[in-house]
């Protein structure tokens, strides 16, 4: 079953050709196609009333150093190291010696492809735009006025497809919340891995130039939509989103309320 829940645990993706519509805003805008992002840096989420959090702490240079997932006192997290055109991303879990390692590669500050064990996973772009994630899923990724419009994930065979809304008087300052929405998690295969993309979403590129919206999945069993709220500081990010996911036009929903720390 193929969930976007934000916080749900990522599926990763496997090979396949794409079709691919490019945007035609210019790559200059909405942070640009890199490994840093520019602006605030997140440094927590808190959600399920407070009872969970991930924390974000970088180093002297704006990277990410470390990134934890707590809950009920126990801690999930990613150490990584980086080195010129290479990050090494170590996982860990508090309650046991469990550690998985996986090396990511970057091309022109882009993630390109990720290795872990025999593993290999790709990340493919039209210019700074996301186009393809190649991996245990096949994602193939729409772009239509800066925004990722549409996407379809191939999993064995079983093709699920999603169409995107977004606020169009929202600009997107940061791209941390679209990460799990639209599966770009799928490129790393450790766990934990989308911490490290949640921190610098741009190492998949240019990101989306507004707000996301809702997400719908039109396909068999898996029909429902999530729909997103935010509210916004002074400068423009978000501080509170709101994600409410829907069966059918008559479902009430049910709803996760998460409190974003910037600095």
């Amino acid at each position: 079953m193929k969930q976007f829940k934000f916080l749900a645990m990522a599926f990763f993706a496997m090979v396949m050709s794409i079709g691919f519509v490019a945007c035609s805003s210019d790559d200059d805008d909405n942070n640009g196609g890199g490994s840093i992002t520019s602006g605030k840096k997140l440094v927590r989420i808190s959600y399920d009333s407070g009872h969970e959090t991930i924390n974000f702490i970088y180093g002297e240079d704006g990277k990410l150093a470390r990134a934890s997932k707590n809950y009920n006192g126990n801690s999930k997290y990613i150490d990584l190291d980086w080195s010129g055109n290479t990050i090494t991303l170590t996982s860990h879990e508090s309650w046991h010696e469990y550690t998985e390692t996986c090396t990511i590669t970057l091309d022109n500050g882009k993630i390109s492809k990720t290795t872990d064990g025999n593993e290999t996973y790709k990340a493919i772009y039209s210019g700074n735009y996301l186009s393809q994630i190649i991996g245990c899923d096949i994602n193939k990724y729409t772009w239509e006025n800066g925004n990722i419009v549409k996407y379809k994930s191939d999993n064995n065979g079983d093709i699920y497809n999603y169409t995107c809304t977004y606020y169009t008087d929202m600009p997107n300052k940061h791209s941390a919340f679209d990460v799990k929405a639209l599966c770009f998690d799928e490129v790393i295969s450790a766990e934990y891995s989308y911490l490290l993309i949640m921190a610098h979403p741009t190492l998949l590129g240019l990101s989306n130039k507004n707000l996301l919206k809702s997400v719908t999945c039109n396909d068999g069993d898996e029909r429902y939509t999530l729909y997103y709220t935010y509210e916004l500081d002074n400068d423009g990010y978000p501080i509170k989103i709101t994600e409410t996911e829907k069966k059918n036009q008559h479902d009430t929903g049910s709803t996760d309320v998460y409190t974003l720390t910037w600095e």
